[in-house]
């Protein structure tokens, strides 16, 4: 008896004819214009895609700065809204000093100290949104204060009715010639 294993006798291996395939016909080399063609095709869209591109890019930049231009301006409408705050809560000051007197002789930087100590007052030229400049004539008073944006904001206030302007120079004399209805924008 012999230890060995095995499977029997090997089969016959059959050689398989192997079908060749048809080869592909060889294609001539011509002149070269299809290629070229190609190329240009290729170069035209890729100079479509980019000017494409850089439109889209230029519409989106000036969106930005619009709305960057947009934030600049209502942050220069709110530092002239304090301006127009403070000079409204001056004003309050100026008819009640005014309505205890009888008349404006008696509304000064010293009064207008005493009667509202929140801000400042001057005779000279106002030099912030918490500064008032006063002037005073017989038939009224004149109030000037300088915005952080940089406008002077006027009022002036007569017996009878409280007028608004703006200007360059903030001084409460200037302020005396304020003559809108309404502040100006």
């Amino acid at each position: 008896m012999d230890d060995s294993f095995s499977f029997g006798k090997p089969s016959r291996k059959r050689a398989l004819t192997a079908a060749r395939r048809p080869k592909a016909p060889k294609v001539e080399a011509g002149s070269g214009r299809g290629r070229i063609v190609l190329v240009v095709a290729a170069g035209v869209i890729a100079v479509v895609l980019i000017a494409g591109y850089m439109t889209f890019l230029k519409g989106s930049g000036e969106q930005i700065a619009s709305g960057e231009r947009s934030a600049i301006s209502q942050i220069g409408a709110a530092k002239d809204v304090e301006a127009q705050t403070t000079e409204q809560q001056a004003v309050t000051a100026v008819q009640e000093l005014y309505a205890e007197q009888g008349s404006f002789d008696g509304v000064t930087v010293a009064a207008l100290k005493h009667f509202e100590p929140a801000f400042s007052y001057t005779e000279s030229a106002s030099t912030g949104p918490k500064v008032i400049a006063v002037g005073s004539s017989s038939i009224g008073i004149g109030l000037a204060v300088l915005s952080q944006s940089g406008r002077c904001f006027y009022l002036h206030i007569a017996a009878s009715s409280v007028r608004y302007g703006a200007g360059t120079t903030c001084t409460g004399s200037a302020a005396l010639t304020a003559s809108a209805t309404s502040w100006p924008t």
